[in-house]
């Protein structure tokens, strides 16, 4: 009984010791927030009763950074919320903890100016301690600014830099003498390991023990490291004075651990270090739990990336922190699917840009063995200020010391295509522009080094290496990170081995990584004749499945990631979906393409299957003749071969080429099964396809872009678009003209963003110059649409940037009239589109024809000024 007793008093104490350890809960519900700056905001009496209501994360640009208006609101906002904090508040030291908010952050706290915070991307902590009430309410208000500043990085980038405190903010209550959260928001335990081997590992532990009290502290300061198993793999301790309101730095060397569980893309391993303060009476005063992996690496620019003495191939994705209508206000289980989508993927690397990411990205990326690469966002251009370095210089630092110490990071970056448009065309000014580049990159390089000797540095480039070259930037870091687009943003594909090989002849002592390329890809587009820049899923197959194999050919290529694993929002684009950069590889919503299918099955190990494009919800396609219109359908797989089947008639047997078959399948109208088999796998398909025919003998309904060789999914309306082609006699066509393609590059149709509809693809291509459009249709009464937009500039815009010259130019207008009959009769006449609705704006007009003695449907364009256009036309039969 007396034993028991022990036990019972031991038990109470260390309950006892717990609870005086820290707590930290989230804060992110019911704040109230407007835009602009209301006088007296931070002031507890100010009335912020009309106030929107929100919860955290947020951000103010969810809606008009998508709209069809240019530009979004980039200036000030306030948000505030009141908190009761609990009585024995009083005898604690108290912390607002920020995981992100965009860009600059003011804190007030019960009307006291609690500080500031310079930077959209890392985490920031505010000592609140002597404003606050104890055992009452308090009034938090904060001030956040996403307006552009030049000292502040990114000056301008291809993504929307959404306004708001859009990660979660937390309380955070201590022990007067606790691990200081305030060395640049950093977990205030820094552990390093100086030697691993497949036979033992040391660590280094570097602890920041702050005393707020007015005495000094004597304290016990224990690390107790927990194996992967749950099992105690060391423990150290040390005693410590720490003076009155001063922040002591602690090290411990020499921590062995013999036949270590390394830490491994395929396992994982991860042990646990726990740090407690504790107090000469026992009392556990601070306990953190700090993530431990015992690995080593290297990277060799003949060679490669090597982790653990073992060769191996890195290959993954880039990722934005945007979500479909969300920007990038997501809750910790969004951030946390996306970190499983690139495993479940077959990846193995993340390149986290163009800035530092919520870190529950990097604790997932710990967990399932992905290697990342992390960097403060210096993108396209610098400032020549010193304010600008400044900042740069402690986002360096911030990003560093917060994320030190994940097993994942093995490389810093800083900097990413400051070449891309440099701002002045004077050859003088501009080598000072290069000069002032360069000192910044040397400057952020020897930061990094200083901070963080254990890990490499990198710069990515985008492909012009004779700017980089000029301005010295190639030889400063020790990974040279590449952008390249070959076959997208310039037009001949096989360009991108011949640079690769070009940089390792031209750079044989650095280290090469491939940091983007990528294809836009709108998964409602399709096409069997795909080309470059046509946005369709064929082409972002075709262009991946290149760059991937030219890679994998080479040995000196490190690794890669590409651009992107989703879809993120940037605000100045057209393109086929506005305001939105497509190249992910899943989409806005996570939608997968056929591209991720793709990568997943030839670098999973596993075996796989999977039909292709089975997101094309609306399917259809021109009658043969036979009844039916074969289509090709891809299907991927790792395994020797696949056969098809459809509606259990087989279609054939094939070998995989890189992963992918492709087999001509004859839809018929109606439903049609595909099963897949390969193997001991099985995947089943069910098509639902439309089948457009129109003769004289029978019409089902004709949905037709001009100028257009691609399939597009209308999903809203449920609608099944298809190519156009010429008029034949007892069929259906156009008659005259040619396809809208953009002066100089080329490319299909526009790249305007067409307002007034979603459906852009149906608007960016044409036909000009059409004298008909003709459908030998029955008899009957039909509704026929036209559909309209005019797509010669009224003045010409601005290039973007980072689309590398590839926009194209539109064609100016100067002026174009024609007149429209149906079957003979004119419903239009002198009709300007412009005159209408102005430019790149939507315009529908409903015709209601009847058709009799057998003649068909005909739409005659008359030309008055300029080339008659059209298009997309609709038929659809009333009765």
């Amino acid at each position: 009984m007396k034993h028991i007793r022990i036990i019972l008093c031991l038990t109470l104490l260390l309950a006892a010791a717990s609870a005086a350890a820290r707590v930290k809960y989230t804060v992110n519900d019911a704040w109230r927030f407007t835009k602009g700056s209301p006088y007296n905001a931070f002031l507890p009496a100010a009335d912020d009763s009309a106030w929107e209501v929100v919860n955290i994360p947020h951000t103010w640009n969810a809606e008009d950074a998508v709209d069809d208006v240019p530009g979004f609101y980039r200036g000030p906002a306030w948000y505030r919320k009141r908190i009761v904090l609990p009585a024995d508040a009083a005898s604690k030291q108290v912390y607002l903890c920020f995981e992100g908010a965009n860009q600059v952050v003011r804190l007030y706290v019960n009307g006291h100016y609690a500080g500031k915070h310079t930077g959209g991307y890392t985490r920031f902590v505010f000592d609140i301690t002597k404003y606050i009430v104890p055992g009452g309410e308090n009034l938090f208000a904060a001030e956040v600014d996403n307006a552009h500043d030049p000292d502040i990085p990114p000056l301008s980038a291809d993504f929307t830099f959404f306004g708001g405190i859009y990660r979660d903010v937390s309380l955070l209550m201590t022990d007067k003498v606790h691990v200081a959260p305030t060395d640049f928001a950093s977990p205030g335990v820094y552990l390093s390991t100086p030697e691993v081997t497949a036979e033992r590992a040391t660590v280094e532990v570097r602890t920041l023990v702050a005393n707020d009290g007015p005495e000094t502290a004597r304290v016990r300061i224990e690390h107790r490291i927990v194996a992967p198993d749950g099992r105690e793999a060391a423990r150290t301790e040390d005693t410590a004075e720490i003076a009155a309101g001063s922040v002591a730095e602690q090290l411990r060397r020499g921590i062995t651990i013999a036949s270590p569980r390394l830490w491994d893309i395929d396992e994982p391993n991860l042990y646990r270090v726990l740090t407690r303060i504790v107090a000469e009476d026992g009392r556990v005063l601070d306990e953190v739990s700090n993530p431990l992996g015992l690995r080593w690496f290297s990277f060799d620019p003949d060679k490669g990336f090597s982790l653990n003495g073992r060769p191996r191939k890195l290959v993954g994705t880039c990722r934005h922190q945007d979500y479909l209508g969300r920007g990038w206000a997501l809750p910790d289980e969004m951030h946390e699917r996306d970190v499983r989508l690139i495993k479940e993927m077959g990846g193995n690397f993340l390149r986290v840009s163009h800035y530092p990411q919520d870190p529950v990205v990097m604790e997932m990326c710990d967990r399932l063995g992905i290697v990342t690469s992390v960097e403060i966002p210096v993108v396209n251009a610098v400032t020549e200020s010193d304010g600008f370095l400044e900042n740069s210089v402690r986002m360096v630092r911030e990003m560093i010391r917060q994320d030190f110490n994940h097993p994942s990071v093995m490389i810093w970056a800083y900097m990413n295509e400051t070449l891309l448009r440099p701002p002045y065309t004077d050859e003088a000014r501009t080598k000072e522009y290069y000069k002032a580049i360069e000192h910044v990159a040397r400057t952020l390089e020897e930061t990094v080094r200083s901070e963080d000797p254990s890990r490499y540095t990198m710069i990515a480039f985008h492909n012009a290496p004779e700017r980089y070259a000029a301005a010295n930037l190639t030889q400063i870091p020790m990974i040279q990170g590449w952008n390249l687009y070959q076959g997208w943003y310039e037009k001949d594909i096989t360009g991108f081995e011949r640079i690769l090989d070009r940089l390792h002849a031209q750079y044989p002592d650095k280290v090469l990584i491939v940091t983007e390329y990528g294809a836009d890809v709108d998964p409602r587009l399709h096409s069997f004749s795909p080309e470059q820049f046509d946005f369709s899923q064929e082409y972002g197959l075709v262009y991946n499945r290149h760059y991937l194999s030219e890679m994998q050919k080479r040995s000196f290529i490190a690794g890669s990631s590409l651009w992107n694993l989703n879809a993120f929002y940037s605000e100045p684009r057209a393109d086929v979906v506005p305001h939105v950069n497509n190249k992910g590889v899943t989409g806005l919503d996570r939608e997968l393409k056929d591209t991720y299918l793709f990568y997943k099955t030839v670098l999973n190990r596993t075996p796989q299957l999977v039909i292709g494009n089975r997101g094309w919800q609306n399917r259809s396609g021109a009658d043969d003749g036979t009844g039916r219109c074969t289509q090709p359908v891809p299907v991927f797989t790792n395994q020797s071969s696949v056969t098809l089947t459809l509606n259990g008639r087989k279609v054939g047997t094939k070998r995989p080429e890189g992963g992918v078959a492709m087999f001509d399948v004859p839809f018929a109208d109606g439903e049609n099964r595909l099963v897949a088999r390969a193997g001991a796998l099985t995947d089943v398909l069910t098509v639902g396809f439309r089948l457009a025919q129109a003769s004289p003998e029978r019409f089902t309904g004709l949905n037709v872009m001009l100028g257009s060789p691609r399939y597009f999914d209308d999903r809203e309306a449920g609608l099944a678009w298809i190519p156009e082609r010429p008029y034949t006699p007892g069929s259906w066509g156009y008659v005259g003209g040619e396809a809208l393609r953009r002066s100089g590059a080329g490319w299909l149709g526009s790249a305007s963003d067409i307002l007034g509809t979603k459906n852009d693809p149906v608007f960016q291509t044409q036909r000009v110059g059409i004298e008909s459009f003709r459908a030998d249709v029955p008899d009957g009464t039909y509704s026929v649409y036209l559909y309209w937009a005019e797509l010669d500039a009224a003045r010409q815009r601005e290039a973007l940037a980072y689309n590398l010259g590839a926009d194209g130019a539109q064609q100016q207008y100067t002026g174009r009239r024609f007149d429209v009959s149906v079957n003979g009769r004119k419903v239009l006449e002198n009709f300007s589109i412009a005159a209408e609705v102005g430019f790149s704006r939507a315009m529908v007009r409903k015709v209601d024809v009847i058709v009799r003695d057998g003649k068909g449907l005909r739409v005659d364009f008359g030309r008055i000024e300029g080339e008659p256009v059209l298009n997309a036309i609709r038929i659809y039969r009333n009765h």
